[in-house]
């Protein structure tokens, strides 16, 4: 394809996102597959360096992101959901929404062995092109863009990530805000005994907050400790 008209194509599609190029060339730089720089440069190493740059702000922006809104999941948890994010798979999903995969230069190799559908080129195209957004625009531009077209995204990978033992969910938020210990106490069981029913709260400081209900013990304060964290943290679980 002749300069003036990939530069024409990418201007068009850059301003459909929304983007006022200051730096064409960046953003042609990140979307040029190394098998396409190497049949111009053997020395041309295409966008791995702008991928390099992208990565680092796309963990940085999904960290914040996550430190705002979900500061009360531990560490452990925030690093699952934020790798998750990031995955492969996703950004390559996330890079199809803006038609990323038919804007990468690809060789004629490339072309032919399906290149443009692979998972890993459309990844990290997707990174390399967020560090030429970042580079040409700077890190404010670059997370108001991001959050306005994939927030949606973002938290519906955080809301399928599955809290299964609600007592050590609660706990580690609670030791994070209050270096305290969640204690737990059966207030009254109720039926026969092959089918009681538990009704336990659990205790912050001899404070209730949360009530659960359940066919065994266990069961109850796992109940408890849900309730807890929707009336603490607005939790919807």
């Amino acid at each position: 394809m002749k300069e003036g008209l990939l530069r024409n194509r990418i201007r068009t599609w850059l301003i459909g996102l929304g983007i006022d190029a200051l730096d064409l060339k960046i953003y042609i730089e990140s979307l040029t597959n190394r098998s396409f720089a190497r049949e111009i440069n053997v020395e041309y190493r295409g966008n791995e360096q702008l991928e390099f740059l992208g990565d680092s702000v796309l963990s940085f922006m999904i960290t914040s992101y996550l430190y705002k809104n979900y500061s009360y999941y531990s560490e452990g948890n925030l690093s699952k959901i934020r790798s998750n994010i990031v995955s492969r798979r996703n950004l390559a999903a996330i890079a199809r929404e803006i038609e990323i995969d038919r804007q990468i230069l690809l060789s004629e190799n490339e072309e032919f062995s399906n290149g443009r559908s692979k998972e890993s080129i459309i990844a990290d195209a997707f990174e390399a092109f967020i560090g030429a957004l970042y580079s040409d625009k700077g890190i404010d531009f670059t997370c108001k863009w991001f959050l306005e077209r994939f927030e949606s995204f973002i938290e519906g990978k955080i809301k399928s990530h599955k809290i299964t033992d609600f007592k050590s969910f609660l706990q580690e938020a609670i030791q994070a805000d209050y270096s305290k210990l969640v204690k737990y106490a059966v207030e009254v069981s109720e039926g026969p005994a092959h089918n009681k029913m538990f009704f336990s709260v659990a205790k912050l400081s001899n404070k209730i907050i949360g009530h659960g209900k359940g066919k065994s013990k266990k069961e109850s304060e796992q109940e408890a400790a849900k309730d807890a964290l929707k009336l603490l943290y607005n939790m919807k679980i």
